[in-house]
């Protein structure tokens, strides 16, 4: 039995993408309100999930990352939390340009306390990402 057997949504998805689309490096901004949490946790679980077409790196980590993904040809999604746009912040400051850009509070997420990292918000954020 082979894997596409075996995961024939999986393989379906792979299929549809190919050729199309660019792989994604989220580029996020990690910081200490819930959606600054979200960011990380999302862009990190969909790196996970799918390490054919998503790659995460951390805004407060700096550049470098960005800089070698758009190198080999990723399209850079800055994935802000709130409105003090911290990844879009550090990439202007490098003198970067997202291809993408998504602020989870436009998702329907409020900004509230750091503890407020719900998996219910993670995977709306994936989902979102996703359509992108």
């Amino acid at each position: 039995m082979t894997n596409n057997e075996l995961m024939p949504d999986r393989a379906k998805e792979k299929e549809s993408t190919v050729g199309r689309r660019k792989n994604i490096l989220i580029f996020a901004c990690s910081g200490l309100s819930n959606t600054g949490k979200l960011t990380m946790q999302a862009a990190s679980t969909l790196a996970f999930r799918r390490p054919d077409m998503y790659r995460a790196a951390a805004a407060h980590k700096g550049v470098d990352m960005v800089e070698d993904a758009a190198s080999e040809g990723f399209r850079i999604l800055a994935l802000d939390g709130c409105t003090d746009r911290c990844a879009t912040k550090k990439l202007d400051e490098a003198g970067l340009k997202a291809d993408l850009y998504m602020l989870v509070t436009e998702l329907g997420i409020e900004k509230t306390r750091p503890s407020d990292v719900k998996p219910e918000y993670v995977e709306k954020i994936i989902r979102a990402i996703r359509d992108t």
